[in-house]
């Protein structure tokens, strides 16, 4: 059985090879990458959006615990027309809402969600309804947050702003 030694082939043969070799490894490359980071995208597009909705029913059932779980330790919240609040601690206390305050509804529409590597950014409308001192309250407004991923893998809120709108 004969060998083939491609050092004895012609040298058309090889360029061709060559170029045939180099098209496959590109194509490989620039397919084989594309891919995973867009599956990467839309993974963290729907880890994003399944925080978003367990916030809003951690707000909605008054769970404070589970609330801060979706903010990094050194977030800080812009909270409409109030001065800013820095860190998980202040931000813990500003959500601790009194007793006679009950959060019936709470919902966060996204409008635009973009993310690059751990770090994402979402804007959107929100709007709840809530019964204080047995008054039914109905909020809505609009929000900016960015998202940050964790050494854990869990997306968290690192800058949440809103601003209420008019009913």
């Amino acid at each position: 059985m004969a060998q083939l030694n491609i050092f004895n082939l012609s040298s058309s043969y090889r360029t061709v090879m060559t170029r045939f070799l180099t098209f496959i490894l590109i194509t490989s490359l620039v397919f084989g990458c594309t891919q995973p980071e867009e599956n990467n995208i839309e993974e963290a597009r729907l880890a994003i959006s399944n925080a978003a909705k367990a916030f809003s029913q951690a707000y909605i059932d008054g769970d404070l615990e589970a609330q801060m779980e979706f903010y990094t330790e050194d977030a800080v919240i812009l909270p409409g027309t109030r001065n800013m609040v820095e860190g998980i601690e202040k931000i813990t206390n500003y959500w601790d809402i009194p007793e006679s305050i009950k959060v019936l509804k709470h919902k966060s529409t996204p409008v635009k969600l973009e993310v690059s590597g751990s770090m994402a950014s979402d804007y959107g409308y929100y709007e709840g309804v809530s019964v204080n001192n047995g008054d039914t309250v109905n909020f809505r407004g609009q929000y900016v947050i960015v998202w940050k991923k964790g050494e854990d893998g869990k997306w968290r809120m690192a800058i949440d702003m809103w601003a209420a709108l008019n009913n």
